[in-house]
């Protein structure tokens, strides 16, 4: 179904507002020119053809705080009038290169419900208070730890955004003041401010950069897209145009002594033989039929709701079935010990291995005792991500269509996927209801 104005949402400020179009004649949405202002497109489309109302009155939208800005920006670009780069990235599981159009596949159905109150999709950072981020260096010995941030409204926000649209862009004082970055630790004025950041190079614009990122874009500003190969869930920021690069700003979450303390993954044969150090004792203690143990070294599997799994289990089939026989077996996925360490840095690794171990022989219990109830919480939990995603209102009209097809078609859908849309069904429902 095409997306298209008119849409009512609430913003991030809690205001409750309509987008609709003057004119019913076709848009073809155009790239800017490379040197115009960041978001002029949008602000031009305000200008000639859509409307924001608040009630029975029109919004300027120059009046808007930047966060509620940049989910309109969304709604727009999702509806065709603004144009967004298809861009690629590589499946974070398996590596197949993806095309995608993010605003394309964000979920709208939260805004338009307004059911904006997950404490993690929905809040952004605090403005106005000190915010914790990585070191800033501010000479030799010093560095600050935290940053604050004034609000900013689209008005005030042009003049950086005209500047960051031209080349060898930096943060001087004009562009600290329009984007609101009001103190680094100690230092106050955009003057100082500015200098200081000089001064702490591309570290300190990185740790500026993923704070204020996180004030003025909640992270529901994002869109997910499964990898055709592996099925994993990729998510990708939705509209993918910012103001700010966010570069990796490092790990930082450990000190030294608990850096020297955690060793890095070994290579593949020790973590295997380390593997079947833990396992084969209590694998051991376990009646019947021993449960086979493999490490696998190639792609990870997925969960239904597209997370690459650390470790699965897989029961022997049933009595009698038309397959061949094979043990139980419980497998460990080396790759994902090996993405968990390139993207959070080192980690207790043989804790969570041996966790990851206990918890799927705990499912081989489970299923000689007749019922897994291990395996029903995942599968809610899963439901209870698409709900948190997609909204209460959106995951239980979305169930009840697939559930208004035919029997033949309900059958060639892949029923992991509509089990999980009959749990998201049922969680939307009683929340709802409370």
């Amino acid at each position: 179904m095409t997306f298209a104005l008119p849409r009512t949402l609430t913003l991030p400020s809690g205001a409750r507002v309509t987008l609709r179009r003057r004119s019913p004649d076709p848009v073809s949405a155009r790239p800017p020119s490379p040197d115009a202002p960041l978001f002029s497109d949008v602000l031009a489309l305000f200008e000639r053809d859509v409307a924001i109302a608040k009630g029975t009155s029109d919004v300027d939208v120059h009046d808007l705080p930047l966060a509620d800005f940049h989910v309109v920006r969304a709604f727009l670009v999702k509806a065709g009038l603004v144009h967004e780069d298809e861009v690629t990235i590589d499946c974070h599981n398996c590596g197949e290169v993806l095309a995608v159009r993010p605003s394309a596949g964000l979920e709208t159905g939260p805004w338009e419900d307004g059911e904006l109150d997950d404490p993690d999709l929905d809040r952004t950072a605090e403005l106005g208070v000190p915010l914790e981020t990585a070191p800033i260096r501010l000479g030799r010995v010093r560095a600050a730890r935290t940053i604050t941030l004034e609000p900013r409204t689209v008005r005030e926000a042009m003049p950086a955004w005209a500047a960051l649209a031209k080349p060898g862009f930096v943060l001087d004082e004009a562009a600290i003041h329009a984007l609101g970055i009001a103190e680094i630790g100690p230092i106050r004025g955009a003057r100082r401010v500015a200098r200081a950041l000089a001064t702490g190079g591309e570290e300190a614009l990185d740790a500026v950069a993923e704070v204020w990122l996180a004030a003025h874009y909640p992270l529901r500003l994002a869109c997910d897209a499964f990898c055709p190969k592996c099925r994993a869930r990729n998510t990708v920021d939705a509209p993918v145009e910012r103001e700010l690069d966010l570069q990796p700003v490092g790990h930082g979450a450990l000190d030294a002594e608990d850096a020297r303390e955690r060793q890095p993954l070994p290579p593949l044969a020790e973590f295997v033989e380390l593997a079947h150090a833990i396992a084969d004792p209590l694998i051991a203690d376990i009646p019947g039929e021993p449960v086979q143990l493999v490490v696998e070294a190639g792609t990870p599997e997925v969960d239904d709701g597209g997370e690459p799994l650390l470790g699965s289990y897989v029961p022997p089939p049933p009595a009698g079935a038309p397959v061949p026989t094979r043990p139980p077996t419980v497998t460990i996925f080396y790759q994902t010990f090996a993405r968990v360490e390139r993207e959070e840095g080192a980690f207790d690794w043989e804790e969570e291995l041996r966790e990851t171990i206990e918890h799927e022989l705990e499912h081989h219990v489970f299923y000689l005792r007749g019922d897994d109830p291990m395996d029903d919480e995942e599968r809610a939990e899963i439901a209870r991500e698409v709900v948190r995603v997609v909204g209460r209102g959106e995951a239980t009209r979305r169930t009840l269509a697939v559930f208004g097809r035919s029997v033949p078609d309900f059958f060639r859908r892949a029923w992991p996927l509509v089990a999980i849309g009959a749990l998201a069904l049922a969680i939307g429902l009683a929340e709802r209801c409370q």
